[in-house]
């Protein structure tokens, strides 16, 4: 028989058989293959006969790291050299994708290549059989992902739980875990345990270790969370604690929370305690409550002398015009009746009771603008025009800057309007303006700057002079009510205490620097 022949007829036999074969000469090329491993291979038989095995199955360059085709070369090259089969370790060795070029489809192999000689021991070719383990390997590596994350899930599990026992044992609360309808202490961490020194708890029934909780009310919400499941919270809830087994009840305060354990039935099986004791801070409040108390007495009281000063000041303001004018009246009748020439003595001393008079009636018209000022808040006024109240003024106060050669220079530019009624904030002005030029230093003329601007959702305006400047004593009470640093000009000591009242009733503040024989600067704030 023709050996050809023979050849040609074994190779089709093995075409049809049912195992995957792919038939190599000995110089590796392919001769036939299978059915079966063209269908694993995803390739025809006319496509594969007559190539190159590594021509027809390349490596995957996206998977390199799986040398397929050294390690197949390797094993075949055994094969030739021992003219003995050889096992190969199992394979990872894509193919081709037909249906898009230059992509392949992921495949893995147990494989065994085996030499097939003829009668006078020459190769004929090699058997190389396959079995495909693709899916058998994926599932086996998704079984082992699976198990690498639930070994990863468990560990971080433990750590999870770790972190948690470590965090409610060193938590500044007092924690503990009940369980079953005895309430049988599982956990209790240094916290809780502190709140009974020297009795025992792990692992004892709740009435047991502490039995005066017994037909109290902490024992009812206990046994109603663990029949119900509904969380329960309290907040400075009093309760008589027995801190040591033989010693007497204290009042102490609590802020806590009862809730519900369940198991992986999702029946409850335990009840969580999370404590707090907030004793020191409810006797604190009490006791804030009860000075808040005495203040708001105090201020109700405050408030009654205040009324009882501004009737008084009413009084003083109103009531002794009359008779002071009367009183005037009668000096000038008696000065009247007297006959000229008067002796001097009289002269003078009728004088110096018409001072007394005016005086007198200076200090009434202040008492009253006082009394007006407590008075005068006005919510709900419109904002004032802060440059027409400032040449108003400098018309007002021309003859004492042109007297004194003096200078008033403005930057309020950026204070169109300022939130403060227009009354309020030309007598404010005039007091702080008309001082800068009395006050002045007798070795220069007055220079004064009134300057306006927006700072932190407040008016800011200043006032700065030249003048003869405070010192740090005289600035201590310089808002005082009739307070005079200075008896060589008219005064009242009224000026500035309106000035400061003014600034407060709107919600603002004044401040001053001042510098002796330097000068002062005043800065008023009012909330914008």
């Amino acid at each position: 028989m023709d050996p050809n022949a023979s050849l040609a007829q074994q190779l089709q036999a093995l075409e049809t058989v049912p195992d995957s074969y792919l038939i190599l000469s000995p110089e590796l090329i392919i001769l036939t293959a299978s059915n079966a491993y063209l269908a694993n291979t995803l390739t025809r038989r006319e496509q594969l006969v007559g190539q190159y095995i590594f021509d027809a199955f390349p490596d995957n360059p996206a998977a390199s790291q799986a040398n397929a085709v050294r390690n197949l070369r390797a094993s075949l090259a055994r094969v030739v050299a021992t003219g003995k089969p050889q096992h190969m370790l199992l394979q990872h060795y894509d193919v081709p994708d037909p249906e898009q070029p230059g992509r392949f489809v992921e495949r893995h192999w147990q494989v065994l290549n085996t030499p097939v000689f003829d009668r006078e021991s020459t190769l004929q070719y090699i058997i190389h059989s396959t079995i495909n383990v693709t899916e058998a390997d994926l599932t086996r590596r998704a079984l082992r992902r699976s198990q690498h994350r639930e070994h990863d899930a468990l560990a971080e599990a433990e750590r999870d739980r770790q972190r948690l026992s470590h965090l409610v044992m060193r938590a500044p609360a007092a924690i503990c875990i009940l369980q079953g309808p005895d309430m049988v202490y599982e956990l209790v961490n240094p916290e809780y345990q502190a709140l009974f020194p020297d009795r025992f708890q792990q692992g004892r029934p709740l009435l047991e270790a502490v039995p005066e909780f017994r037909d109290t009310f902490l024992w009812e919400q206990l046994q109603n969370v663990f029949r119900t499941g509904r969380t329960y919270q309290a907040h400075d809830t009093r309760i008589p604690l027995v801190r040591l087994a033989q010693a007497d009840p204290e009042e102490a305060y609590f802020n806590y929370t009862m809730q519900a354990r369940y198991d992986e039935h999702q029946q409850i099986d335990a009840v969580y305690v999370f404590a707090f004791e907030v004793t020191e801070q409810v006797r604190g409040r009490r006791q804030v409550q009860a000075l808040n108390h005495e203040l708001d007495q105090a201020n109700r009281q405050l408030t009654r002398v205040n009324a009882d000063l501004d009737s008084f000041v009413y009084m003083a303001a109103h009531d002794l015009k009359g008779p002071i004018n009367n009183l005037e009246g009668l000096v000038q009748a008696l000065h009247g009746a007297l006959p000229a020439p008067k002796p001097a003595d009289v002269d003078a001393l009728l004088g110096m009771m018409q001072e007394a008079v005016g005086r007198f009636q200076r200090t009434l018209v202040q008492l009253s603008d006082v009394l007006q000022l407590h008075q005068a808040y006005e919510p709900t006024a419109p904002p004032a025009d802060l440059a027409a109240i400032v040449d108003d003024l400098r018309q007002d106060l021309l003859p004492a800057l042109q007297q004194t050669g003096g200078v008033l220079e403005v930057d309020a530019d950026a204070c169109p309007l300022v939130s403060m009624p227009a009354k309020s904030l030309r007598s404010l002005l005039y007091n702080l303006l008309s001082n800068a030029i009395k006050y002045r230093h007798p070795d220069r003329p007055p220079h004064v700057r009134l300057n306006c601007r927006t700072q932190d959702g407040f008016w800011h305006l200043t006032v700065q002079d030249n003048g003869l400047g405070l010192d740090t004593i005289q600035q201590a009470s310089l808002f005082a009510l009739f307070r005079r640093f200075h008896n060589h000009v008219e005064g009242s000591g009224l000026g500035l205490y309106t000035v400061k009242k003014i600034v407060e009733n709107l919600g603002g503040r004044v401040e001053v620097k001042s510098e002796l024989g330097v000068g002062s600067t005043f800065s008023v704030y009012v909330p914008s």
